[in-house]
């Protein structure tokens, strides 16, 4: 455990039930680096709070984990059974397809059609729209490109053989 000498405006507490707060209301990942902005602390005692968050969540029906994009709460999996039931989220198996246009979407956070639809080696439209329609991707416009991504419904309810699934490099073609 670090000084409390790291907290200086409010205390050690304060900051805490302030991230923990953020961290419930965001419905997305937050960096320690937007949590700095916000509260203007060092980098060291946002993640002092984030590990002692992390900690206190642990026996809780709720986790707080670090993703690729940042600290978010997600739902502890050893009550898995209660929420999914709660959420009527079925369980499916995604095909490869899915998975491939799911992947490029996680490893690289946004892409067009065109650039799935070259990593894939084939058309996406029909899988993009598949995946639309199940909530699993979201479509954005920016400048008049339309982006897509995977969205924060499909992030909190990944299981950990999907996830497995998703990093497995094979599941792509060779870019030439």
């Amino acid at each position: 455990m670090l000084q409390s000498t790291w907290f200086t405006a409010m205390k050690k507490e304060e900051y805490l039930l302030a991230i923990e707060s953020i961290l419930f209301v965001s419905g997305k990942p937050i960096t320690i680096g937007k949590l700095r902005e916000t509260f203007g602390i060092s980098a060291d005692a946002i993640l002092e709070i984030l590990l002692d968050l992390e900690k206190q969540y642990e026996v809780k029906g709720i986790n707080v984990v670090l993703t690729k994009k940042g600290y978010t709460l997600i739902p502890n999996k050893k009550y898995k059974r209660f929420y999914s039931k709660f959420m009527k989220i079925k369980k499916s198996t995604l095909s490869k397809e899915a998975l491939e246009v799911i992947a490029i979407l996680i490893n690289s956070e946004k892409a067009t059609k065109g650039r799935i639809d070259k990593l894939r080696g084939v058309n996406s439209t029909r899988m993009i729209n598949t995946l639309l329609k199940k909530g699993l991707i979201k479509r954005e416009i920016n400048n008049n490109t339309v982006y897509y991504s995977v969205t924060a419904f499909f992030i909190k309810n990944i299981n950990p053989e999907m996830r497995e699934k998703l990093f497995n490099k094979s599941l792509f073609k060779k870019e030439k």
